[in-house]
């Protein structure tokens, strides 16, 4: 299943878009009026985002920005802004299509299933979600509480995704010290393995470097 999230304020039109898409076989299609209500929803993994821009408590922009830091999921702006600055500010915070109102129905769901259907073929990305200031780390839909070194070295791994990070910048970045014992870092990688992969023995996210260190692996679903 193809799941879409709609953040809308006009409830009409969202209702609408809902209908559509459901008839051309997206589910779940969840709506969001807001953007605290969409903001609370990213923590549910969706595989394609419908965007307004002018949102009564914050921007369309702005959450764009937010999902492009843990999902490469399609972004499709819908808004009655149309100028060509607005629509240069869509694709610079991330967007895969911009769509101006009035819009035919048809097209836009058109527009969704191509962008859609692009990404489930071709990649499917992480589904977590690290929320550095909740303390958070959310997998599939469960969210996990990180305390302490365990959620310092979350940090660590996040901010530094797709890049691989020897022993020692990690001892330095999380127990401020260049030498500290093996077994520790072991420890603390083990358990949030247990975390976030599937089967923590057999590592797709966060693995281990022979002899150097470790790599956090966003944006490709396993």
């Amino acid at each position: 299943m193809t799941s879409v999230l709609i953040v809308e304020d006009e409830i009409e039109i969202a209702e609408m878009i809902r209908f559509i898409l459901l008839k051309e076989g997206f589910s779940p299609v969840n709506i969001a009026t807001c953007y605290s209500d969409a903001e609370s929803q990213l923590r549910i993994h969706h595989d394609t985002y419908i965007l307004d821009i002018n949102l009564p408590d914050g921007s369309g922009y702005m959450l764009a920005e937010k999902i492009r830091t843990f999902s490469k999921a399609p972004i499709l702006y819908v808004s009655a802004n149309v100028t060509d600055e607005d629509k240069l500010k869509g694709f610079a915070t991330g967007a895969d299509d911009y769509i101006t109102k009035p819009f035919n129905p048809l097209i836009l769901a058109a527009r969704v299933k191509a962008n859609a259907e692009r990404y489930v073929r071709d990649y499917r990305n992480v589904a977590f979600f690290f929320d550095e200031q909740k303390a958070e780390l959310i997998i599939k839909g469960e969210t996990y509480h990180l305390s302490g070194k365990q959620y310092l070295l979350m940090q660590f791994l996040y901010e530094n995704q797709n890049r691989v990070l020897t022993k020692e910048e990690i001892y330095e970045a999380v127990w401020e010290n260049r030498f500290i014992d093996d077994n520790t870092v072991m420890v603390h990688i083990r358990k949030l393995r247990e975390k976030l992969e599937d089967n923590p023995s057999v590592p797709k996210r966060l693995l281990t470097v022979r002899s150097v260190g470790y790599i956090l692996k966003v944006g490709i679903e396993e």
